[in-house]
């Protein structure tokens, strides 16, 4: 006689209890371990259920080239940490068990780990790669071996379960990957009479795809503050409720839907707590509630009845960030949301600004070198810490005997005239000065490849040719040619040109 959909979910819950007793059973009692590491084992535990690599911390290591990377690195931790102990004590007691965790807990507890009077010297690290196992068991700190043992026990059960129950035929199989072995308590449910179970990673993987296309890319501030302007309920059927539902994914066309139960046990818990303040804000909006605002920073639900109020002050403890209500950014009175400088305005400016910083230095032609300089006062002959002698007009290397021979006016520095030179001792022409044009130009060419290949400023990208020109125009208005700020002396050292001038001397005739 087939089973009813109520009646399988019953002897499901009935077995997840049986596998909740088990775990007491393998000599290893959760119980007992701190709350703090109980919750870190739940949740490493429920990763794991979710298809993410997180039991490296407890697993063998395959390839014998992974097993000495982890022993050479998790030895040379041991030894860098227990720099008062005694080098055989501690390689004994990695030798002993074998796991970073567990050799650092028992030369904690063997007494030895300031036995000696002088640190020991740190010797340098194993050239191979530090294996992600060993990450995460450093990561993990002294709760590393408690939590690599209650993993290990859980693990051994799960196995233990999936073998005995497939002996006898009660594993379920996935409607959507068709994983055949899955435990019970493990499946997840549609909401329809069929009672459709999924594993939960297909779950999972469905979910982050159907709300990354849809819920999580909402603008909740413009849905606040358009059910704000507008009460009508044309403007509230507008809003579509239907992305924040996730649908049954069977194959057959089900009409249910995966409850927020089996969500919360599918997603991770940052995109869970996304998902349920999403979906509330968007309830909230649809409802005509018009005294909910969103955080643009992590979307919780703040209620500001003054619908003059422009600053949002997110009361979630984890968040606690002040922003703009109007432009969802930094709060930032007295400035008006036009006066203030988005993220990506600003790594254009900064970037423009250095390019046209970098067109008005020079570097040294020593290819082992190629040091910045500028030119304050003096004579275009430079001289370089590294040794080298160079033409500050055209950049070329000077003899260092004669550099003088060089210019086409030579004498004034102690040298000869060069027939058909361009470069002279003292000044600039006007044929080695950037134009404003040329710098404009450059600049914008810099621009483009810039956009090209940071492709996530997109607000900037997507500008007006017109708006785009204004800004570099502005720029280069007040970084280019011979400007400097009033009143200051030429040969003052801002902090970026001093940077780049730094080490160069000035060749003064004597």
């Amino acid at each position: 006689m087939d089973k009813s959909p109520r009646q399988q979910i019953l002897e499901d819950e009935a077995l997840a209890r049986m596998l909740s007793a088990e775990k007491h059973d393998l000599g290893f009692d959760e119980a007992e371990l701190p709350q703090d590491t109980q919750a870190e084992v739940e949740d490493m535990w429920a990763s794991w259920l979710r298809g993410e690599d997180v039991l490296d911390v407890v697993s063998e290591v395959d390839s014998e080239a992974a097993s000495r990377a982890y022993a050479l690195h998790a030895a040379h931790a041991l030894l860098s940490e227990f720099r008062r102990a005694p080098a055989h004590i501690v390689r004994q007691a990695f030798a002993q068990t074998g796991t970073y965790s567990e050799a650092r807990k028992l030369v904690e507890e063997s007494g030895e780990a300031q036995k000696l009077k002088s640190k020991r010297p740190i010797k340098p690290a194993p050239p191979c790669e530090v294996p992600k196992r060993l990450e995460r068991e450093k990561k993990l700190g002294p709760r590393a071996f408690a939590v690599s043992k209650a993993l290990k026990k859980r693990r051994e059960a799960y196995t233990a379960r999936v073998k005995a129950l497939r002996s006898v035929g009660g594993l379920g199989t996935c409607g959507c990957c068709f994983d055949d072995e899955v435990l019970p308590e493990d499946e997840l449910r549609c909401s329809a009479a069929g009672a459709h179970s999924f594993c939960i990673v297909c779950v999972k993987r469905a979910s982050l795809e159907f709300f990354g296309n849809g819920l999580f890319t909402l603008n909740l501030a413009q849905t606040s503050s358009s059910s704000i302007s507008s009460s009508s309920s044309s403007s509230q059927a507008a809003l579509d409720l239907s992305c924040a539902v996730l649908r049954c994914m069977h194959t057959s066309g089900c009409d249910g839907h995966i409850p927020e139960g089996a969500l919360r046990r599918a997603l991770p818990t940052k995109d869970y707590v996304r998902y349920s303040r999403r979906s509330a804000a968007l309830q909230a909006a649809k409802s005509g509630l018009q005294d909910l605002v969103a955080c643009p920073a992590c979307d919780f639900m703040v209620e500001m009845s003054d619908h003059n109020d422009s600053v949002v002050v997110c009361l979630d403890p984890e968040c606690g960030k002040v922003t703009c209500r109007w432009c969802r950014q930094p709060e930032h009175s007295p400035l008006r949301c036009s006066e203030v400088e988005k993220d990506s305005e600003t790594r254009i400016r900064t970037f423009l600004e250095e390019r046209m910083a970098e067109a008005h230095l020079r570097r040294c032609p020593n290819p082992t070198c190629r040091k910045p300089y500028e030119k304050t006062e003096g004579c275009n002959h430079m001289r370089c810490p590294c040794g080298t002698r160079c033409c500050f007009l055209c950049g070329e290397e000077l003899d260092k005997n004669r550099p003088y021979d060089h210019f086409k006016d030579g004498h004034l520095g102690g040298g000869r005239d060069k027939s058909g030179s361009r470069c002279v001792v003292y000044g600039t022409p006007a044929w080695a000065q950037k134009s404003t044009a040329q710098l404009k130009e450059d600049a914008e060419r810099a621009l483009d490849q810039y956009l090209k290949d940071n492709p996530e400023l997109e607000e900037v990208a997507h500008l007006s040719g017109g708006a785009r020109r204004k800004r570099l125009q502005s720029l280069v208005e007040q970084h280019g040619p011979n400007k400097r700020a009033r009143g200051q002396d030429p040969r003052q050292e801002d902090a970026e040109s001093g940077r780049a001038r730094e080490g160069w001397g000035l060749c003064i005739v004597q």
